[in-house]
C-alpha cells in the first residue's frame, strides 16, 4: 500500500490485545498511532486515518447548521420521523452516519427546501473562504465528461493535502457518483466521497468548465461549476455541504464566479458573499 493511498475504513471489525483490525483487513498496534487535532489517528507508514465518526451524535443545532435550515424546523422533521432521530430525556439526538445518509438520498430537493426557510441555522465558524485555497480552484477547465472532472478535482486535492491520492480519490469519486449524482439545481454540482475522507485535513476544491457537461442533473441541464467536499469526519462535512449548499443558491453568487477571470477572483466573490 502506497504511503499516500487513500482508504475507506467505514467500519472496525475487532480490536484486542492493542490492536485495530480495519473491515479491510488491515491490522497495527495501537502505540503506532499518531494522535492528531481531529481526534482522529494517524499511522505514518500506513497512510490512513481511524476515526469513530460513524458512532458520534449531533445535537439539534450541528444538524440544523448541516442542513442549513431553522432548529425549528430540524425539530419539525424529527416529530414527523421525517429526518432519522432519537428522543432521549426529552432531548432529540442525531447519528452523524443516519444524517449523512439520509442528505444523500435527499441531496437534490435540499437547495429548494432551505430557500423556504427564511430563519437558517448560522453555520458558525466553519467558513468554507478559509479552507478553499485559490491553488485548489481551476477556472476554464476544458472538460467535457464526468470522468474529465473528476480527476481534474482530485488532482487538485492531492495537490493541497499530500496525504491524499488522486487516483484513489477520483476512483471513489465515481463509485459516490454511481450511487446517485451530486448535481444540484442552476449547473452546479459538489462531488463529494461516500465517507470521510482520512486525510491531513478538511479539503475543498473547485473547478469551473468552460461549457457546461451532463453531470446527472434531475431536470437534465449542465453543469459547469463544480465544488468538491472532502472532509476528516461526518458533522464537518455535513456542515462543509450545507454552507457550500446554502451560499450556491444565491444567483447573484453563482454569476460572479462565472464571470471569475482567475483562481483569485474566484475564491474573492465566495469570501465577499460570507
Amino acid at each position: 500500500m502506497s504511503p499516500r493511498q487513500l482508504v475507506e475504513l467505514p467500519l472496525f471489525s475487532s480490536h484486542s490485545s492493542g490492536t485495530i483490525k480495519s473491515s479491510a483487513g488491515h491490522v497495527c498496534g495501537l502505540s503506532s498511532l499518531q494522535p492528531t487535532r481531529h481526534g482522529t489517528f494517524y499511522r505514518k507508514d500506513l497512510g490512513w486515518w481511524l476515526s469513530s465518526m460513524p458512532h458520534s451524535l449531533m445535537s439539534i443545532q450541528e444538524v440544523a447548521a448541516s442542513l442549513h435550515v431553522s432548529t425549528r424546523e430540524i425539530v419539525r422533521m424529527a416529530e414527523q420521523r421525517i429526518l432519522p432521530a432519537t428522543k432521549v430525556k426529552g432531548v432529540w439526538q442525531f447519528r452523524a452516519g443516519e444524517v449523512w445518509n439520509w442528505i444523500e438520498e435527499n441531496l437534490q430537493v435540499l437547495p429548494e427546501h432551505r430557500r423556504k426557510d427564511r430563519h437558517p441555522e448560522p453555520a458558525g465558524d466553519l467558513l468554507v473562504s478559509s479552507t478553499l485555497l485559490e491553488s485548489a480552484v481551476v477556472v476554464d477547465l476544458a472538460a467535457k465528461t464526468k470522468p474529465s472532472v473528476i480527476r481534474e478535482l482530485a488532482g487538485l486535492a492531492a495537490a493541497v493535502d499530500p496525504y491524499v491520492d488522486a487516483s484513489a480519490l477520483a476512483e471513489v469519486l465515481l463509485e459516490r457518483e454511481k450511487q446517485g449524482t451530486t448535481a444540484l439545481q442552476d449547473g452546479v454540482a459538489v462531488p463529494h466521497p461516500a465517507r470521510p475522507l482520512y486525510s491531513e485535513d478538511h479539503v475543498l476544491a473547485a473547478v469551473r468548465t468552460t461549457g457546461g457537461i451532463a453531470f446527472g442533473e434531475p431536470g437534465g441541464g449542465l453543469t459547469d461549476l463544480f465544488f468538491l467536499v472532502c472532509c476528516t469526519d461526518q458533522t464537518d462535512h455535513l456542515l462543509f455541504l450545507g454552507r457550500l449548499c446554502r451560499l450556491l443558491i444565491e444567483k447573484p453568487l453563482r454569476d460572479e464566479l462565472r464571470e471569475a477571470e482567475s483562481a483569485t477572483d474566484f475564491v474573492s466573490a465566495i469570501r465577499a458573499s460570507l
